[in-house]
């Protein structure tokens, strides 16, 4: 049987579209989540502010809270960002693996 680089090239792109396209709305949504859950924080810290209920420095202590609560759930996002990603690997070398076992 023969080999084609090219087709299997391309059934391997296919692979990881497939994956991508299938996670990436999970992604997405989940980002989504992340700032409709920060919404109403930020919303009252900025009233707050504006309202002149609390100094600057406040504002600043609240603001460095908000970035950690942030960047933790961020840090989520990440590891469902590399998730996806190693499962669009594994999805593609899967492929390949197998055209060249058929090929044998």
């Amino acid at each position: 049987m023969s080999f084609d680089i090219g087709a299997v090239l391309g059934d391997m792109a296919g692979a990881v579209r497939n994956v991508v396209s299938g996670d990436s709305g999970k992604v997405r949504g989940y980002a989504k989540t992340i700032m409709e859950n920060e919404r109403e924080s930020l919303e009252e810290l900025a009233q707050a502010r504006l309202a002149g209920e609390i100094s600057e420095e406040e504002f600043n202590d609240e603001i460095e809270r908000e970035k950690k609560v942030l960047e933790a759930e961020l840090l989520t996002l990440e590891i469902m960002t590399k998730a996806m990603m190693q499962k669009a690997v594994n999805s593609a070398i899967y492929v390949f693996v197998k055209a060249v076992k058929l090929a044998v």
